[in-house]
Order: structure tokens, then sequence, then C-alpha cells
């Protein structure tokens, strides 16, 4: 049985190849036509696929019969004439590589292809039948087109469809639209670009035109192809958007077949009927095709530039980049499945370690394991093989790394090497309670492999049921170790000689600051307060969820003194400060050992919240990190307050930077930049002494918008991402929120950072931060910056397009990974 079989025009494209040395414009003979473009692209991911049309006795002719045999294809159905010549068309390139078509087909071979000529016997078996509408233009090949389709349909094929209207090939637009009509009746798959979609239904908006279509024919799936943008599609009870690749475009020509080549290929590979896929299942499937477009496009010709499997490899997912759609561009997210929490956060020769919270078989929080990856600058990762696994003590929560550069633990036979020290999780077998103990491993060869140590657990506390991630430091005033580790309400402080053995010297936090859910995930540190000479001591503390409370999960931080048994606060108890306003900053904690002459205290959080975590829109993986900040203290009247800003580091992502100066901003005119890059940094000073409300709108190319806002009666900068796409995944996600923020005389200063799933805004110098993600229904569109009322002044703005990070490694190394208990 053949997987797809094509009916329809095989042709010569005539493609612009430069000018003779006589000026006179030169064309080279490359093969093509719709319908045999997508069975080549089928034929090259290896679908076994059959072209039924007709060629003349002659040159181009054979030509075409040759170079489908040597794609692959089935050529038994593609008859000859003498009557006619085989079809040319010159194809006509603008700058942007967009194309037009001279045909010479009066009447050409592949209008003559009569139903004598069609092996009925084998379209109706096999599993998809594709179609077009040139092949309808003219007797007899429109009755031949016809029948192949209605005996294709009554035998349970599959019908797939492409309009692919050429109008200057009709009699009139008329009779175009009744036999596009006819084929939409038989269709399953429609593959209709935005321009057929208007000639057909006469509306530009593309949901509403599909809406009509699917209503009308029953169509199971329609996708409007979008150009570099991406595509729309619908199917029975859900749409959406898929983006597009950003590629340097040298020829348009064949890209709508490659992605319908390559939309079939995937629908072939699964078992589902198209209605019961799922939004996960047809956004990879769209991903995938939008790949293989994009592709086609940075060569010139039609047919032989369909891509190959090996090229789809290479282009399609580096899988990290484009599972779905919300795959940050440059934000951290795992390879696969779940992650949560930092953890082990630690620089050791040359490379910063990033450890995290890991369920390596779900998508979901599961039996937690120590995901891995390493940097050199904390923005292009590489993904390593998984560090820790549960063992016969439990799940493996989080806790920290550091560099026992002096062997105090004995466990590196007088070299130094990384400990690192974690909470088991299991239940105890007396009582049937949760249980949590803190246990270490250790490496020798810089994080690769690791060796629990046979002694764990290294410290327990019978009585407690929360009892967790701790995060050690050494402590040179007294000379020891110090651990910080959370307890339900409060954090414990113990110290060590050597790492293995541990005693109880301080608590802090039963009745101060947040208790609005239980504490995790302490961090302790000395910082210099702004250039002053003095220094405080910060201690960080991660709050988890309460259902009483709509912020969710979140982190605050508390200033004061440790003198090295526990922390004293310099505010009083109920004073409360927050390292994030935003909705997705949790669990942050800071890379031990940055060596002292970086002398920067770096922190890295989890981009998510305990209220929807396990339900983000965001396909096979799930979690992401916030950029890494570094932490300062600075002192203003309200005390001393932390700043955080991204390193500096982000800045090599910088590609293509705009700047503006003096913009005035009023009702009647507002600042609009379309984008067409989707991954941004924007730097913003803005003059609001008018006391004018001004918006920052960040517009999707579908329906999705966030707003960035200030308000100077209110002295409140907010988010607002109730309209920001798929937002119904759960009740907590569309909202509405900020904090207070006090402009400097009369300016304020924003730094927004814009990925795929998230933004990040940090206002004045980073004395705010809020961090948001987003899910948009649509690429990034424009940028648009308004008042409600009066005027506002646009000082200075910058935008910056990013280049994304590609992370190597993944899943599909951890089969090698070395493993000792």
């Amino acid at each position: 049985m053949l997987d797809v079989i094509a009916i329809g025009e095989v042709l010569i494209d005539f493609t612009p190849a430069g000018q003779s040395e006589g000026g006179n414009e030169q064309f080279e003979c490359n093969p093509g036509g719709a319908p045999a473009n997508v069975v080549v692209a089928l034929s090259r991911l290896g679908a076994k696929t059959a072209l039924v049309s007709k060629v003349g006795e002659d040159h181009f002719g054979s030509l075409l019969q040759h170079t489908l045999l040597s794609c692959g294809i089935d050529v038994t159905a593609l008859s000859t004439t003498t009557e006619a010549n085989t079809t040319l068309a010159f194809v006509h390139l603008d700058g942007n590589g967009d194309r037009s078509f001279s045909f010479y087909r009066r009447p050409g071979a592949d209008t003559l292809l009569c139903p004598a000529d069609v092996p009925f016997d084998r379209i109706q078996n096999c599993r998809i039948l594709h179609f077009g509408s040139l092949s309808m233009t003219h007797e007899p090949a429109r009755s031949a087109t016809r029948e192949a389709v209605v005996k294709a349909k009554e035998a349970g094929a599959l019908l797939s469809f492409d309009p692919n209207i050429r109008v200057a090939l009709w009699e009139s637009n008329d009779k175009a639209k009744q036999n596009i009509l006819w084929g939409m009746n038989y269709a399953d798959i429609l593959k209709i670009s935005e321009e057929e979609l208007g000639f057909i239904t006469g509306t530009t908006d593309v949901e509403k035109g599909s809406q009509e279509l699917q209503q009308q024919f029953g169509i199971a799936l329609i996708v409007v192809t979008l150009a570099e943008k991406g595509c729309y599609y619908r199917l029975a009870g859900h749409d959406g958007y898929v983006p597009g690749f950003q590629m340097k475009v040298i020829d348009t020509t064949g890209a709508g077949d490659a992605f319908l080549g390559c939309l079939l290929y995937q629908i072939l590979q699964t078992d589902h009927a198209l209605n019961q896929l799922t939004r996960q299942q047809i956004t990879s499937m769209l991903t995938f095709a939008n790949a293989g477009g994009a592709l086609v496009t940075t060569r010139k010709g039609a047919l032989l530039s369909m891509p190959t499997k090996e090229e789809m490899m290479k282009i399609e997912f580096s899988k990290q980049q484009n599972d779905d759609p919300f795959r940050p561009g440059f934000h951290f997210s795992p390879p696969s499945h779940w992650m949560n929490d930092p953890n082990g956060l630690v620089y050791y020769e040359g490379e910063y370690h990033l450890f995290y919270q890991h369920h390596p078989y779900g998508n979901q929080w599961g039996p937690m394991h120590w995901g891995h990856a390493v940097s050199q600058d904390m923005v292009h990762w590489r993904h390593e093989p998984i560090a820790l696994f549960p063992d016969e003590h439990g799940a493996i929560f989080s806790g920290c790394c550091v560099v026992d550069w002096n062997n105090s633990s004995g466990l590196f036979e007088g070299s130094h090497g990384l400990v690192a020290i974690f909470t088991h999780a299991d239940t105890c077998p007396k009582t049937g309670q949760p249980r949590q103990r803190q246990s270490l491993a250790y490496s020798s060869d810089k994080g690769r492999t690791w060796h629990k140590y046979e002694g764990n657990p290294v410290l327990t506390e019978s009585d407690l049921i929360d009892f967790r991630d701790p995060k050690v430091f050494w402590h040179s005033q007294s000379e020891r170790w110090v651990m910080a580790v959370v307890a339900g309400d409060h954090v414990r402080f113990y110290g060590s000689k050597n790492l293995l053995e541990w005693s109880l010297t301080g608590e802090f936090g039963h009745r101060e600051g947040s208790h609005d859910g239980v504490w995790e995930c302490p961090d302790l540190f000395e910082l210099p307060i702004d250039g002053s000479g003095r220094s405080k001591w910060v201690l960080i503390i991660s709050i988890g969820d309460h259902p009483d409370v709509p912020e969710g999960s979140r982190t605050q931080y508390f200033i004061g003194e440790f003198d090295g048994n526990t922390f004293i606060n310099d505010n009083p108890a109920d004073h409360i400060q927050w390292l994030d306003y935003g909705r997705d900053n949790y669990a942050g904690v800071t890379w031990s050992d940055i060596p002292d002459v970086d002398g920067r205290r770096v922190i890295i959080g989890w981009m998510s919240n305990w209220k929807y975590a396990n339900e983000t829109p965001t396909g096979d993986w799930r979690g992401a990190m916030t950029l890494p900040r570094v932490l300062s203290l600075i002192s203003r009247d309200e005390g001393i307050l932390l700043t955080q800003r991204p390193v500096r580091e982000m800045e090599q992502l910088r590609k293509e930077s705009k700047s503006w100066n003096a913009i005035l901003i009023t009702p009647e005119a507002p600042f609009i930049q379309k984008m067409q890059d989707e991954l941004l940094e924007i730097e913003a000073e803005i003059d609001v002494r008018s006391g004018s409300e001004i918006r920052m709108k960040i517009k999707s190319s579908g329906q999705s918008e966030t707003l960035i806002g200030f308000d100077p009666e209110r002295q409140w900068l907010y988010i607002d991402r109730t309209k920001s796409g798929a937002t119904d995944f759960h009740p907590s996600f569309p909202c509405n929120h900020g904090a207070k923020l006090v402009s400097e005389d009369g300016i304020i200063k924003l730094h927004i950072w814009l990925d795929r799933n998230a933004i990040e805004v940090y206002a004045n110098d980073g004395l705010i931060a809020m961090t948001d993600q987003i899910f948009p229904d649509a690429p990034l569109d424009q940028i648009e910056i308004s008042v409600k009322a009066g005027q506002d002044v646009l000082n200075s703005l910058h935008i910056h397009t990013l280049n994304p990070i590609l992370i190597p490694g993944g899943s599909t190394e951890w089969e090698s990974r070395r493993v000792e208990a």
C-alpha cells in the first residue's frame, strides 16, 4: 500500500539565475509543480508515494520522469502525450524572495490527463490522496481529478487539498472559486494561504474565515499558512497559532508544498484520527511543518529543494528549542519532562553548574532526581546526564553544592572536589509519616560522576516532617561550614568542621516575616552596601503556595547580621520584603564559589508558581529558570534594599539594536514599532512628571497582548497578563498585579526581557523586579507605547533583538551516563 498518492501538475519552473554578460535575465531549469513537490517532500522523509500526472514526449518530460524516479517516487502513473508539450512556468522573484509566475500551458500536457490514465485501484488503497485546484482548470484533467477524489473518499482514504490558486490559469475568478469549493466538499485536510483564504471567503480574518469553511464543509483540519510568522490551525474543539522559523529567504517557491509534505508525513506517523489530535500533538506536527517550509526558502528551485530527513533533524528541534511554541529562546529549560527548583549552584574550574529538581519520566512533579547542566557564562548551557537518582533513602529533594577546597571531608584523597548536600525524602517505615533527612554525594571529576556517601544521611531530626533544602557555605570567621535548612515555619542553622557531622547552632523566623506558606529553599550570604565600606547579611526564604493567598508561591528576604550561629533581623518582625513582585520567581538560590576576583553574588530562580506549575501548556517539557541575576544592596530612606539585574553576559545575545530619543507620547500619537523578532531586550527611560499613566503593549500576530504599565498617581508598576494568550489552564493565571515604584526626579527606568514564554521587568536599576510567564497565541508582532490621557515623554528607548541559545545534550545522551551509588 502506498502512503500518499498525489494527482495533478508536474512541470518545469524556470527560476532567475542572474544576468548574462550582455545584461539579459537568465533562468535555470528546475523540476516543480505543487503536487509533485508534496510527494517528493514526503518521499525524502521516508514515505511511499506516487504521482498521477502527464508530461509531453519531449526533453522536459523526460527530465521530470527521471528526476521523480531519483527522488523515490512511483511514476508508473506518469503518462506521456504527443498532443501537447510539458507545462512550463517562469518564476519571477522580488527583493524579498516572493514570486509570481508566467505559465506556458496552452494547453500543457498535464491538462490532458484523462480518467483512463488514473490507476483507481491503487488510489482506493492508499492512505492519503492529495490534490490541488490546478488539475481542474481544464478538461479532461478536471474529470480525472474529480473521479479520483470521489473514489478515494468512498474507499476511506484521507483527502488532502491545497487550492494553490493561480488566477491566470482560470477562465474566470468565479470558475476558480467554483472548483475550489467543490474540492473543499471532499477535503479532510485543507492547507490554504492567508491570501487564498481571503479570495475564497472575502475576509482577511484567518480565525473567522477558517471557522466559516469548517462549518460549511466539515473539514477536519484547516491550516492557514502565514509565511515566516508560521501558521494558524483549526481542529474540532481547539485552534491556535504555531510560530514559524526566521530564515534568510532566497526563494519561496515550494515552501508551502514542503510545509504540507512535512505535515502529511507527521499525520502518517500517528494512529489518531484527525479530530482526536491534542493541542500538543498538532502543535508539534505544525512546528515540524513550519521548519520544513522555512528550510526550502533558503535555496532556489522547488522540487529538488525539498528537505531531507537529515536536514530536518538539524533545523527542527534541537529538541530543547521547538518542542512547542513556548520553548524559551534564552531562558534555561530542561531537554524534556519536569523541572522545578534550581539546586547545587556552584562554580568550579571554569564551569558554572546548574543542578535542578527533575522528574525525567513525566511532565508533572514526581519522584525527584537532580538534573544537570554546565555553562561557562551562565547564558549558554550544555545538558549533562542526570546527576543524582533516588535510592534506598528516598527521592533527591533540593540542596546545594560546595567546593571542598581543603578536603575537610576527607573524601578526595588529598585533593579537592565537589560535595552535594541535599534532602533525602521518603516515608518513615515505623510511623508512615513523610521523612526528610540531609545527605551527601561527592564528585572528583568536575561533577560528571557522583558517589553517594556511605554514611548517609548525615543529619536527621526525627520529630520534624518538613526539614529540607540545605544551603551550605564556609564561614571563615568561625572556621567551619554553616548549613541553613528550613523546618516548616523557620530556618535552622548547623555547624560542621568536615561536612559530615553537624550540630545545631541557632534558629530564626518563627514569628518573622511572611508565613503565608511553608518556608523553603533558604540562602544566606553577605553583601557590601553600595560602596559604603559596610556590609550586611541577606537571608532569602521562599514561601510555598497557600490556597487562601492569591499570589501563590513567592520569595522574601531579610536584611541583618549573622554571628556564626544564627541570623539577627535588622527590621521589625512584621516587616516583609519581596524579592520579586511577579507571579513566577520561586526557590531562587545563589551560586557558591564564584571567585573573589569576580565578586558577584548571582541568583537564579524557578520561573513558575505552585498554583499552576503542573498545568502550564508547554508540551512534553515543563519548567524554566529565570535569568541569572546579580544581587546588590543599596541604602535608601526606607532602609537597605536588595537590587537585582541580569548578568552582563546576557548582552552577548544582542543581534540588532534600534534607538529612539525624545518621543512625545499622546493618546493620538502612540509609539508603534512592528517587530520581526520575538526575543527582545528593551531599555526605556520615561518622563512621567505629567502624571499620565503610560502603558507598553506587547502584541502577538494573533489576539494576545501583555501590558506593562506605570500609574504615576498611584506610584504603581504593573503587569497585566489577562489577555496574554493561553490563560484558561488555571483560574489564578490571568491577573493584573504590580508593585509600588517611586519615580526618581519624575523619571522611571525600565529594563525588559521578552522571551517566547516569559517577561522579566526590572525597574529603576533593579530596585523592583517582576517575572511572569506568558503563553501567547502567536509570535510577537508589535510593541505599542501609549497613554490614556495627557502626555509622557520617552527620553530614550532601545530595542535589542536577541539570538536564541541552543543547548547541546539532552535526554538522548542520558544512556551513556556513569552511575555509582
